[in-house]
């Protein structure tokens, strides 16, 4: 059995958040901003050197979805790309077959939202593997994550892993980060950027040893 590491900013929010409901007159939890990683704990990153990242953000707004590259979508790609980069991983062309691929997707809600890697797949548009070039699928090596919030936006960000496709041909995600709380129009953008910076800095493993 595969194993994963939870670390997060405001434990308590996501703690309750998992089994209580919270009165519509509360404010309080749309003021918060959450930061929760999961990573397999069996990928050696170190092994690895490129990444690819898709070139605008999957945006999922109630029923309707789509892809946008604002200068906020821009802000989040271009945070994580100085983030990969300072890990040591260089950014190809995704027809560079490169080592690892990274999805992002952000979801407007107002209500209670249930969450588990991969629902937002079945939104038309979404960076499918035959979007990459590989696989039938994605697969998680680890326990998905499921919890209930009172939130107006979650980011997602989401590694997969190339080079370790299963012999049925789904892409492994090796790492994703979640941060609640991103669209309520309350936080500058210095805590977007810092809040994907947390998501980093929660997962250390996520770093070349590659030259």
């Amino acid at each position: 059995m595969k194993f994963f590491r939870l670390s997060f900013i405001a434990a308590g929010i996501l703690a309750m958040a998992a089994c209580s409901k919270y009165p519509s007159g509360s404010s309080r939890l749309l003021e918060d901003l959450a930061v929760l990683t999961q990573v397999d704990v069996n990928t050696n990153f170190g092994q690895y050197k490129t990444y690819s990242i898709v070139d605008s953000v999957y945006y999922i707004n109630g029923g309707d979805s789509s892809m946008i590259l604002t200068p906020n979508a821009r802000l989040v790609l271009n945070q994580i790309i100085g983030n990969m980069k300072a890990r040591g991983f260089q950014k190809v062309a995704k027809s560079a077959k490169p080592d690892f691929g990274i999805n992002v997707a952000a979801i407007k809600t107002t209500t209670v939202t249930y969450y588990y890697p991969g629902w937002y797949w079945g939104y038309p548009g979404y960076y499918s593997p035959g979007w990459w070039g590989y696989g039938s699928g994605y697969y998680y090596p680890y326990y998905p994550t499921y919890y209930s919030s009172y939130s107006s936006g979650t980011l997602i960000m989401e590694m997969v892993n190339f080079k370790a496709i299963t012999p049925s041909g789904q892409v492994p995600v090796v790492w994703n980060a979640f941060i609640r709380g991103l669209l309520t129009n309350t936080h500058t953008t210095t805590d977007v950027t810092n809040s994907i910076d947390q998501a980093f800095i929660q997962t250390p493993a996520i770093k070349t040893s590659l030259k």
